[in-house]
């Protein structure tokens, strides 16, 4: 059941990134340098950049430790909200009702597109010209190590 819910979402994540946004203003292939996932692992900083905003059955805010989706880097995360979010504090698990989850995936830390089992997704502004908010979580992978994810902040483009 775990690897159907996986394959799910993984196909998810690749239809949303196909639906990539940027607000009407920007030009072709410019980058917001305003746009960013924030968080602490174990006391280290992780400031990803640059943040893509894709929709399809749901938004997601993508960000990673590459130079964009061609380059992804070693180090992702996404966050899931519902189409038309509104502002609040919201509970995130790893189950397939879940309307807000936490996806990481680390090739250094052995985490494969994991989802949170545990955790908060806080939207401060979902209307206007971006996604702001905070959030925590708790993932294990496959071989049972857990790491949180602590201090974690976001501001992403909305989809116009």
């Amino acid at each position: 059941m775990k690897i159907l819910k996986l394959n799910v979402l993984a196909l998810l994540v690749i239809f949303s990134v196909s639906f990539t946004s940027c607000s009407s203003d920007d030009d072709a292939g410019s980058q917001d340098e305003d746009t960013f996932i924030r968080f602490s692992i174990d006391g280290t900083d992780y400031n990803f950049t640059d943040i893509a905003t894709a929709e399809s059955l749901v938004i997601t805010l993508n960000g990673n430790n590459g130079e964009g989706f061609s380059n992804v880097g070693d180090t992702q995360i996404a966050l899931w909200i519902p189409i038309g979010a509104e502002t609040g504090t919201f509970d995130v698990d790893n189950s397939f009702e879940a309307t807000h989850q936490i996806s990481f995936s680390s090739d250094a830390m052995n985490f494969s597109f994991d989802f949170a089992e545990s955790g908060t997704i806080t939207l401060t502004q979902t209307t206007g010209e971006y996604f702001e908010g905070s959030f925590n979580a708790t993932i294990t992978n496959d071989d049972d190590e857990t790491i949180s994810i602590e201090n974690g902040s976001f501001r992403a483009l909305t989809i116009d």
